[in-house]
């Protein structure tokens, strides 16, 4: 392995090492009681998510220990962090209920992970994603946070987010089949309309940045949902 190899490693590893390091400043934020700024670091946590797994691709630059670094930072910035988030702002309101929730969440998250993983290490055939990806899942949660904190400065309803929590889960261990935005090296048709529709929610965020992020993930959820729908019919 040359130098230049080690360097291109180097790259997609500092992404995700970014994503990781901002789910646990994120995680202090909650413990202050910040939930709109640990929030809003899911979010970014998600971009450098993104940008790992491309860059890998792109620079031909993907390793084992990049796959399981990956893991690794996903299971804390998408699984523990979500969790905590939602229970300590609200769902702890539920006693049992909530912390049973909350951890039904950040356990599917971690099955989520363990089952992709199994899947991309078994096969070298690219396949979508099966069940929510865990970020879509933590930015269903973040972006519903944030949507109440600047309408009404706390949640209005507790109990919707204690269900959207619990949908969250559910659609992370589910067979739902989901576009995988950032698989391959190249874009597909549907990839391009999703990058698009990000680049426009990005223009529109600086103005409403609480519904973008929002509704961008309730859109991305939607699609799969009614994709698997249709293709489920297709084959009866």
């Amino acid at each position: 392995m040359n130098k230049f190899t080690k360097y291109k490693i180097l790259i997609p590893n500092f992404f995700t090492a970014l994503s990781l390091i901002l789910g646990l400043i994120s995680l202090q934020f909650i413990f202050d009681g910040s939930f709109s700024n640990a929030a809003w670091l899911i979010g970014f946590s998600m971009i450098c998510d993104f940008l790992d797994g491309k860059l890998a691709r792109m620079l031909n630059a993907q390793t084992k220990f990049g796959a399981l670094f990956d893991t690794l930072s996903d299971f804390v910035a998408f699984g523990v962090v979500p969790g905590f988030l939602s229970y300590k702002i609200g769902l702890n309101n539920f006693n049992i209920l909530g912390a049973v929730v909350s951890l039904f969440y950040v356990f599917s998250g971690g099955y989520r992970l363990v089952r992709f993983t199994l899947e991309t290490t078994d096969s070298k055939i690219k396949h979508p994603f099966i069940g929510l990806p865990i970020p879509a899942a933590a930015g269903l949660i973040s972006s519903f946070i944030l949507f109440n904190i600047y309408l009404w400065g706390n949640i209005k309803s507790m109990e919707l987010l204690l269900v959207i929590t619990f949908i969250s889960s559910v659609l992370m261990i589910s067979k739902i089949e989901y576009l995988s935005i950032d698989k391959g090296k190249k874009f597909s048709r549907e990839t391009k309309f999703f990058i698009s529709l990000a680049v426009i929610s990005l223009v529109a965020a600086f103005r409403y940045h609480y519904i973008v992020f929002a509704l961008w993930i309730v859109i991305y959820i939607f699609y799969g949902i009614v994709r698997h729908i249709i293709i489920s019919d297709k084959h009866k």
